[in-house]
């Protein structure tokens, strides 16, 4: 009996740690996460070239989503919200870049620097839950996934002044 007991007694010290460490996983998951916040979307380049997978036969939905986005940047009390709006456009490409479904690019001339592009951040940040879920759900309903990133410098600029050698060799005897 006394051998009995023992076995009971280490199984039992084996057992709680394990089941305390459950229910404080537990609680933990339970907890909400409110010091993470969501992850920013900015771009670092002059210009940034987003290109969408849409599922087929949701363009009307993209759109819509779409739409939502500019409506939420025009209200939006964001310093940086009405610079992004007017530097953000969207194309639908006359030639999807997949198969299955039709492709959208988000031109975005100039970036705003340290600004966030977060579609579904900037949409939520003027959005009643309820309104937040019904975007969630059509945004998640007629995306498929990004296809491509580019982000680029604009070397136009500096290559419409003349440099100083170029100008200097411009006016130098034989330069003709």
């Amino acid at each position: 009996m006394r051998r009995l007991s023992g076995l009971v007694l280490a199984g039992a010290m084996l057992t709680l740690p394990a089941l305390s460490l459950t229910g404080h996983a537990q609680e933990a998951a339970a907890q909400p996460q409110a010091a993470a916040a969501p992850p920013k979307t900015t771009y670092t380049g002059d210009t940034a070239i987003v290109m969408y997978a849409i599922n087929s036969g949701k363009e009307a939905d993209y759109e819509k989503v779409i739409a939502t986005l500019r409506g939420a940047l025009a209200k939006s009390t964001a310093p940086e919200a009405k610079q992004q709006l007017a530097g953000w456009k969207v194309l639908k490409s006359e030639k999807p870049l997949t198969a299955d479904g039709p492709t959208y690019i988000h031109i975005i001339s100039p970036v705003v620097k340290g600004a966030d592009y977060n579609i579904v951040q900037i949409v939520y940040a003027a959005s009643t839950d309820d309104e937040k879920l019904a975007f969630y759900n059509l945004y998640k309903g007629a995306l498929k996934g990004a296809l491509s990133l580019v982000q680029g410098t604009d070397v136009t600029a500096a290559s419409a002044q003349p440099t100083a050698a170029a100008a200097a060799g411009a006016g130098a005897p034989g330069a003709q």
